[in-house]
């Protein structure tokens, strides 16, 4: 369960800080929605990817789901 809304990126106030080249500053957002989690792109150069589809508006992530950014995945559970 998402409690708030994290951030993801190289920036040193995000929740999930990356040292990737490939990650933007402010790369992607997860937070809680009202049908389920949700993971969106802050207009990062490199892309966010669910199950190797490029984000492109925000979107429900399901258990076992696969975020990707940069050359980082993690998987929702």
């Amino acid at each position: 369960m998402v409690n708030g809304q994290i951030t993801i990126g190289r920036a040193a106030g995000c929740e999930i800080t990356l040292d990737d080249t490939y990650i933007s500053q402010m790369h992607a957002r997860v937070s809680p929605g009202e049908h389920g989690v949700i993971v969106e792109d802050l207009g990062s150069t490199n892309g966010t990817y669910l199950n190797r589809k490029r984000v492109t508006a925000p979107v429900v992530v399901t258990p076992g789901d696969r975020i990707q950014v940069g050359s980082t995945i993690m998987e929702l559970r």
